[in-house]
Parts: structure tokens; C-alpha cells; sequence
């Protein structure tokens, strides 16, 4: 009997670095902090912008 399936798996973690700065951008970042208070324009998103 010929098996027409191929199991797959797939796996998603969700992780903290404990890092001095953002992952993506080199704003800074400090556990315990009020959020969101160090941003830049490539790390909101802004259309047209670019990490540097």
C-alpha cells in the first residue's frame, strides 16, 4: 500500500534575548523598563525605512 501523505512538522518557539539592544535595529533595549520608549523609524515599521 502506497502512502500518498508526507507528514510534516513544523515547530514555533517564542524566545527573549537578554540582549542591550534590539534584535532587528540598534535601539536600546532594558528589561523592566516602560515599554515601547526607545524606537526608531525601522523599528515601528515605517513604510520606506530601513534598518541601518
Amino acid at each position: 500500500m502506497k502512502n500518498e501523505y508526507e507528514p510534516v512538522i513544523g515547530l514555533e518557539t517564542h524566545v527573549e534575548l537578554y540582549t542591550n539592544t534590539k534584535m532587528f535595529c540598534g535601539c536600546r533595549l532594558s528589561f523592566g523598563e516602560e515599554k515601547n520608549i526607545y524606537t526608531c523609524p525601522g523599528c515601528l515599521g515605517h513604510p520606506g525605512s530601513l534598518p541601518v
